[in-house]
């Protein structure tokens, strides 16, 4: 969390207090990594047929799956309203579509 806080221009440091729901972020984890690295990078090709899938590896629902991509897409389209720092950086990732940097498993450090 403190690698986006940075590439959004935030301090890291305001997110030390902060709580995550464990449980939460072990579906999203899951969700990402049942996704093939070409899903994670172009996630517009999933299909019916790739949610179930991709729900049935990481013990989720097709729902989740789909609320996970949603949220993804807000997400993409903020950054590419955000002017400020990181702004453009992140205007650059959103624009390629897809998960950045979590082509292999790079986006989940120690993993």
């Amino acid at each position: 969390m403190e690698d986006i806080a940075g590439m959004l221009g935030m301090n890291a440091g305001a997110l030390k207090g902060a709580k995550m729901d464990e449980k939460a972020m072990a579906h999203i984890e899951a969700i990402i990594l049942s996704m093939t690295p070409r899903e994670r990078d172009n996630p517009n090709i999933l299909g019916n047929s790739r949610k179930k899938r991709i729900a049935a590896g990481s013990g989720t629902s097709v729902m989740e799956v789909n609320r996970l991509l949603k949220q993804y897409d807000t997400m993409l389209q903020l950054f590419k309203q955000m002017n400020g720092p990181g702004g453009k950086k992140m205007k650059r990732l959103a624009k390629r579509g897809g998960f950045p940097g979590l082509g292999g498993m790079g986006g989940f450090p120690g993993m």
